[in-house]
C-alpha cells in the first residue's frame, strides 16, 4: 500500500502542516516574523475512524503512521544535541508499560517513542520476537541521534540492569510502573494464554541466570519461585509470582535511592490522569497535552473481583506491594 506525505503551507500564518491519509494537523511548523521556526508541540493528528477514542486500541499500523509524521516534522526542527535525553520505562511487563508510552508519552511532539522490538535496539537482524537490547554504549549511540528533545523507550527485559542502563543513558530520567499484581495476573493470562505464566518461572526452576526472566534474581528469590513452583500453581498464581520476582527487583537494585527514578502507579495514572501528566511533565521537564491525554485515559472500573491465589503467593505479593509504599513516588 503507497503512502502519500504532502507539506501545505499556509503564507498568512507562515505554518505548514505535514498532512497524511486519514490524518489532518500532523505536526505544525511556525516562522516567526524574524525568519525563525519553532515546531508547535501541541497539535496532535485528529483521527478519523478511530475505533473506540482510545489510544491503545489504535492499530499498529496507524500508530506507525504517526511516528513517521512526527520524524518528518522534527527533522525540520531538530532539537539541539545538548537537549536531547532519555526517558527509561522499568517494570514487570503488563504493568502499564505500554500505555505511559502510547497515551502519555506519545501524545507529545517532543517525545520519540521507541517501541520494543525496534530494530535499534535489538540489531538489524533479531531472532523473532527479540526484545533484549544490544550492548548499551551502541544502542544509546544509535537513539542519541534522534532529532527530538525526549526519547522514551521501555526496556522491561533489562530491568534487572536498570542501574547500568541508566547510568549508561545519562542525562535521563526514569520511571519504574507498578500495577497490582492480581490484575497483572489476570492481564498476563489474558493477553498471552494459560501455560505463559509457567513459561516465565521455567527459567527458575532450570537453572538459565542468562535468561532475561530470572537473571539478576537473588538467590533467596530462586530458591522462593522453584519450592512454589513445586507445590503445583494455577497460572494466575505463576503470573502473581512472577510479578513479585521482577518486582524484588527493585529493591535488590536499592533503586529507593537512586533520585533519576520514580514510580508511577497504574491505578493512579488511570484515576486520577490530570494530576499524574502534571507531575510527569514535571519530572521528565517538557509539557505534555493534558487535554488530549485525558480524552484517551480509561478510568479503572469500580469493584472490581479479587482473584484467589495460592496462600503462600498471596502474602509474599501483599508484603511487597506494602513495601513500596514510601518509596519515591511520582
Amino acid at each position: 500500500m503507497s503512502r502519500t506525505f504532502v507539506y501545505c503551507f499556509n503564507p498568512q500564518a507562515c505554518e505548514f502542516a505535514v498532512v497524511m491519509p486519514s490524518y489532518v494537523a500532523v505536526g505544525v511548523v511556525r516562522t516567526r516574523s524574524r525568519g525563525n521556526s519553532e515546531l508547535v508541540t501541541n497539535a496532535f493528528p485528529q483521527l478519523f475512524r478511530a475505533r473506540d477514542g482510545h489510544r491503545d486500541e489504535e492499530p499498529l499500523v496507524r500508530r506507525r503512521a504517526l511516528a513517521v509524521a512526527k520524524q518528518l516534522a522534527r527533522s525540520v526542527i531538530r532539537a539541539p544535541r545538548d537537549q536531547r535525553r532519555f526517558v527509561l520505562i522499568f517494570g514487570c511487563q503488563r504493568s502499564g508499560t505500554t500505555m505511559l508510552q502510547q497515551t502519555f508519552l506519545d501524545r507529545s511532539w517532543r517525545v520519540l517513542i521507541i517501541e520494543e522490538h525496534d530494530r535499534r535496539i535489538v540489531g538489524s537482524d533479531p531472532r523473532p520476537g527479540e526484545t533484549e537490547w544490544q550492548d548499551y554504549r551502541t544502542v544509546l549511540g544509535r537513539l542519541r541521534r534522534s532529532p527530538f528533545e525526549v526519547v522514551a523507550a521501555k526496556p522491561l527485559v533489562e530491568s534487572d540492569r536498570a542501574v547500568e542502563l541508566i547510568d549508561a543513558a545519562e542525562p535521563v530520567k526514569a520511571i519504574w510502573m507498578l500495577r497490582h499484581y492480581q490484575d497483572v495476573a489476570r492481564s498476563n493470562v489474558g493477553r498471552f494464554g494459560i501455560d505463559n505464566p509457567h513459561r516465565d518461572l521455567q527459567p527458575f526452576c532450570s537453572d538459565e541466570p542468562l535468561d532475561w526472566r530470572c537473571r539478576g534474581a537473588s538467590e533467596q528469590t530462586r530458591e522462593t519461585v522453584v519450592g512454589l513452583v513445586n507445590e503445583g500453581l494455577s497460572p494466575l498464581d505463576a503470573a502473581a509470582l512472577f510479578w513479585w520476582a521482577r518486582n524484588q527487583l527493585y529493591f535488590e537494585q536499592r533503586l529507593w535511592l537512586d533520585e533519576r527514578i520514580r514510580i508511577i502507579r497504574y491505578e493512579r495514572a488511570c484515576n486520577y490522569s490530570d494530576e499524574v501528566v502534571g507531575a510527569l511533565s514535571d519530572y521528565l521537564e517538557i509539557s505534555l497535552p493534558q487535554r488530549s491525554i485525558a480524552r484517551k485515559v480509561r478510568p479503572l472500573p469500580d469493584g472490581a473481583q479479587a482473584t484467589m491465589l495460592h496462600p503462600d503467593v498471596e502474602n509474599l505479593c501483599r508484603a511487597l506491594w506494602d513495601s513500596f509504599a514510601g518509596c519515591p513516588d511520582l
